[in-house]
């Protein structure tokens, strides 16, 4: 009888610390939430602008439509933050060899948003 042990488990732990795929997967990660809030930012930006007593006592008009470019710098900037998610994503699933490395959930929340901020988008758009 052949017997089958886990040959994976019996490697020794030979990383001495974070090589650069670990590393580019951290600096990613901290990007990936620049570009959420980047996203956010523009797209409250370019939202219709509230009318104050001050507007209306000077009669001073003010935008009361959304702005279109605003919203396209957003969806070019939300499908650059997809590409980069989905990119990680892929490398961290190449690191999944040792019991402590996990797929980082931060990679999944920017996926999932850029994707939705892409389709919120498009469809407005």
């Amino acid at each position: 009888m052949v017997s089958l042990e886990n040959k994976v488990s019996q490697r020794p732990y030979v990383r001495k610390g974070p090589d650069i795929v670990c590393r580019m997967i951290d600096i990613a990660s901290v990007i990936l939430w620049g570009f959420i809030l980047a996203d956010f930012g523009i797209i409250l930006w370019a939202r219709p602008e509230d009318e104050t007593f001050l507007d209306r006592l000077f009669n001073i008009s003010v935008r009361d439509y959304w702005d279109a470019a605003m919203l396209q710098v957003a969806l070019f900037l939300s499908l650059v933050q997809l590409l980069l998610s989905i990119f990680s994503l892929y490398l961290n699933s190449k690191r999944l060899k040792r019991k402590d490395d996990r797929i980082r959930v931060s990679i999944i929340i920017s996926t999932f948003v850029a994707l939705f901020i892409c389709l919120f988008l498009t469809v407005y758009l």
